[in-house]
């Protein structure tokens, strides 16, 4: 209901003028309408994946061209981890550039090797010697997609255990403590060029991962001292069985797969 400015009179709804004084009534637009969102279009919603795979391969080819301090990291974390961790600690964490540009890079090294090892070398057993380039590639394959897949696994759990063990629940931190307690893992891996007794010093080089996870925890998750054992031991057990997990998945998948494609061609 309008009312007029003047006089006070009731004024009707299309009225430019007010009956009883003659005032003049000033035309008031309705508020203007806003468009609909646009809704996305394919290429816009696909636009961010694009972005996090191109930022990834980047970093590797930086790794790779040696553009960055990827050789430097490995030996610090693996000869003065307590220091180390405290220079992570200051670093922003980015995704795409520690699968793309440390953990990716490390994991070819137990891929490389096992494609070595049963692809062209051979695997002996009871005096015979084995090998084919499917069975490489094959146990490459399962070394790679193991190591980049279970450092998300382990990315995943530290998160999820965080606030029982009075930790900081960030998955960017949490990435960056798994990748780089990953270092002796794959580092070793060139140990299987070897015979099968370096599979004993492989796990015990393995074991060192646990140490730096309970050096690197307080550092980088804030948990409490006497946390860090439960927090270790807990995670340590939940990864052991997803990554047994995944190695009968992985093993069972590629060897379905390479026994179809390789055997017809009798490699």
């Amino acid at each position: 209901m309008k009312f007029c400015p003047n006089c006070g009179a009731e004024l009707k709804p299309e009225a430019k003028f007010c009956a009883a004084c003659g005032t003049p009534i000033a035309f008031t637009p309705p508020p203007p309408v806003e468009p609909a969102p646009q809704q996305q279009t394919y290429y816009q919603q696909q636009e961010p994946v694009y972005g996090q795979a191109k930022e990834a391969s980047n970093a590797f080819k930086e790794a790779i061209s040696g553009n960055t301090n990827l050789a430097q990291r490995v030996i610090n974390i693996l000869t003065k981890p307590k220091e180390e961790w405290i220079v992570i600690a200051r670093e922003q964490p980015n995704t795409m550039k520690l699968i793309g540009g440390y953990a990716l890079i490390l994991a070819l090294i137990p891929a490389l090797s096992a494609f070595i090892k049963y692809g062209i070398i051979g695997f002996s057993f009871m005096g015979y010697t084995t090998r084919s380039i499917g069975s490489g590639i094959q146990y490459g394959l399962v070394q790679l997609l193991s190591a980049v897949i279970g450092v998300y696994l382990l990315a995943y759990v530290i998160e999820l255990l965080a606030p029982s063990f009075f930790s900081k629940k960030d998955f960017g931190r949490s990435l960056q403590l798994a990748v780089y307690a990953s270092t002796p893992q794959w580092v070793a891996g060139i140990l299987m060029l070897f015979s099968v007794t370096t599979s004993f010093l492989i796990t015990i080089l393995g074991l060192y991962a646990i140490y730096l996870l309970a050096v690197g925890m307080p550092v980088i998750l804030g948990t409490p001292k006497d946390k860090v054992v439960g927090y270790v031991a807990l995670t340590i057990v939940a990864m052991i069985v997803i990554g047994l997990l995944m190695a009968l998945v992985l093993g069972g998948i590629l060897g379905l797969f390479f026994a179809g494609s390789f055997g017809r061609l009798g490699l």
